[in-house]
């Protein structure tokens, strides 16, 4: 299987780009261990440059995404990707009128690592990719089980 990818900016200039790999438990159907997933953070602003492996959750991948095509209809409001165990948070702000402010938070480790904070600005253009690539993300890591069980 491909790794499959979320870029939040520009790919050629700044960016937040999250690169699915694989589960950490391939085989568990449950909502609990089935929906985590080894990601490399990959992140581009101003002079820094920087990756690392997260754990992340295809529920909040998904969750992102719906909140993603709100905001693309509206272009006002907010949608945020925000992981379990703080990795990476990115909450995107739109102004109504298809400009948008990221405010990130990126952590080495979860609840005590290093934590690089930066902001990213991108226009409503950019929005079709970023729905198009969690599409994509979702196609390969469904969000497995339901809530709860």
């Amino acid at each position: 299987m491909s790794v499959a990818r979320m870029i939040i900016g520009s790919e050629s200039g700044e960016h937040l780009a999250v690169f699915v790999s694989r589960r950490e438990f391939p085989y568990a159907e449950d909502a609990s261990d089935g929906n985590w997933v080894y990601a490399t953070i990959r992140i581009r602003a101003g002079a820094f440059r920087g990756e690392y492996e997260a754990l992340l959750r295809t529920d909040e991948l998904a969750a992102f995404r719906s909140q993603l095509a709100t905001l693309y209809e509206h272009l006002t409001g907010t949608a945020t990707l925000e992981s379990l165990e703080d990795w990476i948070r990115a909450e995107v702000v739109g102004d109504g009128r298809g400009h948008f402010v990221v405010k990130c938070k990126a952590r080495d480790q979860p609840g005590i690592g290093n934590t690089l904070r930066f902001e990213l600005a991108f226009d409503q253009t950019q929005l079709p990719a970023m729905l198009h690539d969690l599409d994509e993300v979702m196609r390969q890591f469904p969000v497995k089980g339901s809530p709860g069980r």
